[in-house]
This record gives structure tokens, C-alpha cells and sequence, in this order.
């Protein structure tokens, strides 16, 4: 990718897909992958550029360090896991 806009840009693409459901999220990779053979790693890139993105304005809004919202939401994730498990 050329430049973080771009690489932002394919991260909401994506995942605007993904919260979609699954019909369009496979219309929309079927369609990643004529246009672009390395679709994979464009998605994850573009994805982990909104990810961060996200990431620091989330630590700047509450004054956490990126790393403690990481482990937030490891710790969530943990928990309902285990929830959903028993």
C-alpha cells in the first residue's frame, strides 16, 4: 500500500464487510482477490493500520497506554470465553 490513508481505507473497507455478515464479507474478499493475488496481506495490513489508529485514539480519549487497553481487552476476551464455555 502506498501510504497509511490508503492502508486505513482498505482496514474500514474490510472490516465494514466483516460487520456485515458473512454473504458480504465473502462477496467483498471474492472480489479482493481478482483485483489484488496478494488480498491476505493487504487485508491484514490495511486492518492493522485501523487497529492502531483505533488503538491510539482509544489510549488518548481515556489517558491509558495502548499496552493497559491491550490487556484490557485480553483479560475481556479471557472472561467471556470462559462464560461462553461453561
Amino acid at each position: 500500500m502506498s501510504n497509511d490513508y490508503d492502508r486505513i481505507r482498505t482496514g474500514i473497507e474490510f472490516m465494514t464487510a466483516y460487520v456485515s455478515g458473512n454473504d458480504l464479507m465473502t462477496a467483498y474478499v471474492a472480489e479482493r482477490r481478482r483485483e489484488d493475488p496478494q488480498t491476505a496481506e493487504t487485508l491484514m495490513d490495511g486492518t492493522a493500520a485501523l487497529c492502531a489508529m483505533l488503538l491510539g485514539k482509544m489510549a488518548r480519549d481515556t489517558g491509558k497506554t495502548q499496552h493497559e487497553i491491550l490487556q484490557e481487552l485480553a483479560r475481556g476476551t479471557h472472561r467471556h470465553e470462559q462464560q461462553s464455555g461453561e
